[in-house]
C-alpha cells in the first residue's frame, strides 16, 4: 500500500457534493423547524407574555446531538437561574432613574461576568441578568417576570432535548465513533507521508495536519462526554472506554515523535540501511489504523495486521547498521534521530494494539 496524494478529480465531485448536501445537516434543520414549531404554538396556547424566550433557547441549546443538546439545556437553565436572580436583585436594587438603573446594571453585569468566567457553563449569567433589567416592565412584579422567565427557558430546554430525542435521534455515541474514525483517518494519510518521505529522501512537512489533530481529538473527547451524559439520563447506553481518547491522544504523540525524528531527512548512508524497512513498518501500521477505522465505522472487531514481521525486519536492520562503518560514523544528533525513530514506532505500535483491543471492546 502506497500512500496517495488528493487531487481534484470526479471522485472527489461526490465527496464535495456530500459536504455540501450534508444528511446529518439536513436532519438537524428538520429537527430545528419541528421544535420551533412546537415552541412557538406552546407559548401562544400557553399565553406566555414573553414566550419568544422559549422560542430562543430551542435555537441555541439544540446541538448535533442528544447528548450536547442535554447539557447545553441545563447549562442554558442554570445560568438562566444564576443571571434571572441577579437581573431580580439588581432590578429591586435601583429606583427606576436613568443613572440608578445604569448602576445597577453595570453592577449585575460584573457580577455575572465573574460568575462566568469561574463556571464557564454560567456564561449566559449576565447576559440573562442584563436584558431581564432592560425588558422589564415599569411596576411588574419581579418575583412574577423571574419566574415567567425561567418557566419559558425550561420550556424551551425541554422542547430542545425532546426533540433531538424524538425525531431523527442523533446519539452521541454515533458522534464519537464519526469523530474517532476521522482522526484515524488523518492518522492514516500522517503516516503514508512520512513512509514515503524516508523513502525519498524528502523533507517533510505535516506541521499544520499535526495542529489540526488537536481540535479534532478535543471533538472527540467532547462527543463521550456527551455520550456519558445521554447514559447518565438513562436516554441512551453506551459501551464506549473512556480509554479510547486518551490512546488517540498517545498516537498523536507518537506520530508527532515520528515527525521528528524523520526531520531533517536522513542522509543516503541512513537510507540505504534503514529507509526501506522503516517506510515499509510505518505501511504496515498504517493498514493497522485504516483497519480500527473501517472497524469503527462498521461496527465490527478489529482486521488485526501482521505488524510484528515488519517490526523484526526493521530491528534486524537497525542491528546491523548499529555495526556497521555508516553506523559507527554517525554523529551524535543523527543517532539520536535513528534511534529516536525506533523508539516512536514502538510506542505507535503498542498504542495501536491497544486501541484495537479497546474498539473490539466496543462493538463486542
Amino acid at each position: 500500500m502506497t500512500a496517495t496524494v488528493q487531487r481534484c478529480t470526479p471522485s472527489a465531485v461526490p465527496r464535495f457534493l456530500h459536504s455540501v448536501v450534508s444528511v446529518s445537516a439536513l436532519r438537524q434543520a428538520v429537527r430545528i423547524a419541528i421544535a420551533c414549531a412546537v415552541a412557538f404554538a406552546a407559548y401562544k396556547l400557553l399565553g406566555l407574555k414573553q414566550g419568544y424566550w422559549a422560542v430562543f433557547t430551542v435555537l441555541i441549546v439544540m446541538q448535533g446531538s442528544i447528548g450536547g443538546t442535554l447539557g447545553a439545556a441545563l447549562d442554558r437553565l442554570l445560568g438562566t437561574l444564576v443571571g434571572a436572580s441577579l437581573g431580580a436583585v439588581g432590578a429591586w436594587a435601583h429606583d427606576g432613574g436613568i443613572i440608578a438603573t445604569g448602576g445597577a446594571l453595570v453592577i449585575v453585569a460584573s457580577i455575572g461576568g465573574y460568575v462566568a468566567v469561574l463556571r464557564p457553563q454560567l456564561k449566559v449569567a449576565p447576559v440573562t441578568a442584563s436584558i431581564m433589567m432592560l425588558t422589564m416592565p415599569a411596576n411588574s412584579p419581579i418575583a412574577t417576570f423571574v419566574i415567567d422567565r425561567v418557566a419559558e427557558i425550561m420550556l424551551g430546554g425541554l422542547i430542545g432535548v425532546a426533540a433531538m430525542a424524538l425525531i431523527l435521534p442523533a446519539r452521541s455515541g454515533a458522534l464519537f465513533t464519526d469523530r474517532a474514525a476521522d482522526v484515524l483517518d488523518t492518522m492514516d494519510a500522517l503516516v503514508g507521508d512520512m513512509a514515503n518521505a524516508i523513502r525519498s529522501g524528502t523533507t517533510l512537512a505535516l506541521g499544520t495536519t499535526l495542529v489540526a489533530l488537536r481540535p479534532a481529538l478535543v471533538g472527540v473527547e467532547q462527543a463521550l462526554k456527551d455520550a456519558d451524559r445521554e447514559h447518565a439520563a438513562r436516554l441512551w447506553r453506551h459501551a464506549i472506554p473512556p480509554a479510547v481518547p486518551r490512546t488517540l491522544w498517545r498516537m498523536r504523540s507518537d506520530v508527532v515523535l515520528v515527525a521528528r525524528a524523520l526531520n531533517p531527512s536522513f542522509s543516503d548512508p541512513v537510507r540505504a540501511s534503514l529507509g526501506e524497512p522503516a517506510a515499509a513498518l510505518l505501511l504496515r501500521l498504517r493498514d493497522e489504523i485504516i483497519a480500527c477505522a473501517v472497524a469503527l465505522r462498521a461496527k465490527r472487531r478489529v482486521e488485526r495486521v501482521d505488524v510484528a514481521g515488519a517490526r523484526q525486519v526493521f530491528s534486524t536492520a537497525l542491528t546491523e547498521f548499529r555495526v556497521s562503518p555508516a553506523g559507527n560514523a554517525l554523529d551524535l544528533d543523527t543517532a539520536g534521530h535513528v534511534f529516536g525513530l525506533s523508539f516512536a514506532l514502538d510506542e505507535l505500535s503498542r498504542d495501536l494494539r491497544d486501541l484495537a483491543d479497546r474498539i473490539d471492546e466496543i462493538n463486542g
